[in-house]
């Protein structure tokens, strides 16, 4: 079974993409950034409205050095689209780094004097979020603070937990394909520590089926959202592990995510 999405633009969103992710378009470079009088070639782009989630780059070390280093110093960096792409592409036109840390890594071309640059976002990186998942919040200290106000009466204190801040995912996947690898989609579900039937001895095809729902119900209730990019795509799953309990949850409940054998009297 492959799930068929309807996305904003009208055109299917598929749980059936291709591994590895190649960062870049394949018809030529999307792009280019210019900083200091220095300017490289743009293979792939991704960003959630002005901040870079992934950033494939190449050109001369010495060149896609001063860009990095500007854009990590919090400067805004200017993007102009390749001409044939300049209609499709709806991003920021001044790209900036996020608040989290990025994976950075170089390697020379051959038969070249260029290199490709690649950087993500940690929470792009699915390594990363696998050996370093988010820390779970205390909601057993906010319903207590919570019980013991409603119980006196009074109003919320100031000193209460704050509500737990949720930090997004992304994933990532080709240009040419609709939607990600199954794996990588469950693989950043995994990262957040969202609760998803990993196998199961009698029904060896049940996790493809949780994998498929979860994606086409997390499209629709807007917990997977698609982003801007160019030569490759990508989606920002929501970190709200409540919302994604509660999926998880009704699925259960009401049958489209299997878990055991159904008995009839």
């Amino acid at each position: 079974m492959t799930v068929r999405t309807i996305n904003e633009t009208g055109t299917m969103t598929l749980l059936d993409g291709t591994l590895p992710v190649r960062p870049f378009h394949p018809d030529g470079f999307v792009g280019s950034l210019q900083a200091d009088g220095q300017q490289v070639r743009v293979a792939a782009l991704a960003c959630d409205d002005e901040r870079v989630i992934a950033l494939s780059l190449v050109g001369f070390d010495t060149s896609i050095g001063v860009v990095l280093a500007r854009l990590w110093s919090s400067t805004a960096v200017p993007f102009e689209p390749a001409t044939t792409l300049q209609e499709e592409w709806s991003g920021p036109g001044q790209l900036k780094r996020s608040s989290e840390r990025y994976k950075q890594c170089v390697a020379h071309l051959e038969g070249t004097r260029e290199v490709h640059a690649l950087a993500l976002l940690r929470t792009a990186h699915l390594t990363e979020g696998i050996l370093h998942p988010p820390d779970l919040p205390d909601m057993g200290e906010q319903r207590s603070a919570t019980t013991v106000e409603q119980e006196q009466g009074t109003a919320p204190s100031s000193k209460q937990a704050k509500p737990p801040l949720w930090i997004p995912r992304y994933v990532l996947g080709n240009w040419d394909e609709s939607g990600p690898h199954r794996q990588s989609f469950l693989g950043h579900l995994y990262a957040l520590r969202v609760l998803f039937l990993h196998r199961h001895s009698e029904h060896p095809e049940w996790p493809d089926v949780w994998a498929e729902a979860l994606w086409e119900r997390g499209l629709a209730s807007e917990l997977i959202t698609p982003i801007t990019s160019l030569g490759m795509r990508a989606w920002r799953l929501s970190g709200d592990l409540m919302s994604w309990s509660t999926l998880v949850g009704a699925g259960v409940r009401e049958g489209w995510l299997p878990w055991r054998e159904s008995h009839t009297s």
